[in-house]
């Protein structure tokens, strides 16, 4: 998974708009049959207001089982789908994601499901919600975005052509989709375009690491090593306590032959937070 996904994936899509959701359904009109419904619901927004996740995901669940076809249970399963995903139970959310996507199909859970397959590494499933949420609204650019880079890495560079050429087209001045854009166009043997177009986002984000760390890795792959050691320093003066930083600078070490150098940044980034996933393969390399 590259840099600027884990980036994206890092920010968790705000709960302030899902207990916004679950105002509006308090405040709709309810007949005295779902009085029961509105008082349960209300005792989830003070459950979430707490951060009480426990008790909110036992009222979520107790709530759904007083009228299980009722739409608004479609916000219920969107919320405990979060609450599992923050719990690291990822088989439950994506069954609360489905379950409220079986009511309501619509864009906000699908984005949801999608944004969970991609941390999943279930790149297929990802890409078909977020075809689906581009049936519902054609220029959502979330949607795009991350649709482009299922197809990216999937090696369907024309499709993500397409949908990162729309969404910038939608949007000039997405600054993920012009990095995107770069690095599909490096991979799909279009590297003097994809420099051009990095060397122009650091020029107009220049206190952005994560462009500078994109260049690097270009300029690793193509054995510039003084000039990726250059952009590495610039990425650890912005933002030293950037895990990413160190795993790019180890990656440079390695290739320079330097393996205690690249051990010592190795273990530095994950003490910054970087996963095993991450840095068990440059391991791997130092210890052969």
């Amino acid at each position: 998974m590259t840099k600027v996904i884990r980036h994206l994936l890092s920010v968790v899509r705000c709960p302030l708009s899902i207990i916004c959701c679950l105002l509006s359904v308090v405040c709709c009109p309810l007949s005295s049959h779902a009085q029961l419904y509105e008082q349960s619901v209300k005792q989830i927004i003070e459950a979430l207001a707490a951060d009480s996740l426990e008790r909110a995901e036992v009222l979520i669940l107790q709530t759904t089982r007083l009228d299980p076809m009722r739409e608004s249970n479609a916000v219920l399963y969107r919320y405990l789908g979060g609450i599992y995903q923050r719990q690291g139970q990822s088989e439950k959310a994506l069954d609360a994601y489905s379950k409220g996507i079986g009511l309501v199909p619509g864009a906000d859970l699908l984005l949801d499901r999608a944004s969970l397959y991609l941390q999943m590494n279930d790149l297929e499933r990802a890409g078909a919600d977020y075809s689906s949420v581009l049936e519902l609204s054609p220029d959502d650019e979330e949607a795009l975005f991350f649709r482009a880079y299922v197809f990216s890495s999937l090696r369907r560079y024309r499709e993500a052509r397409a949908d990162y050429e729309r969404l910038l087209e939608l949007n000039p001045q997405h600054e993920d989709g012009r990095l995107g854009l770069a690095l599909l166009n490096n991979k799909d043997g279009r590297p003097r375009e994809a420099m051009e177009q990095l060397d122009a986002l650091v020029q107009f984000f220049p206190t952005h690491a994560r462009h500078l760390l994109a260049r690097a890795d270009i300029y690793l792959e193509r054995r510039a090593y003084e000039e990726a050691m250059r952009d590495v320093r610039r990425a650890m003066e912005l933002e030293p306590e950037n895990p990413e930083c160190y795993l790019t600078r180890a990656s440079l070490y390695l290739a320079m032959k330097k393996k205690k150098l690249a051990q010592q940044d190795c273990k530095t980034a994950f003490r910054l937070g970087a996963s095993a996933e991450q840095v068990a393969p440059l391991l791997g390399e130092i210890g052969n």
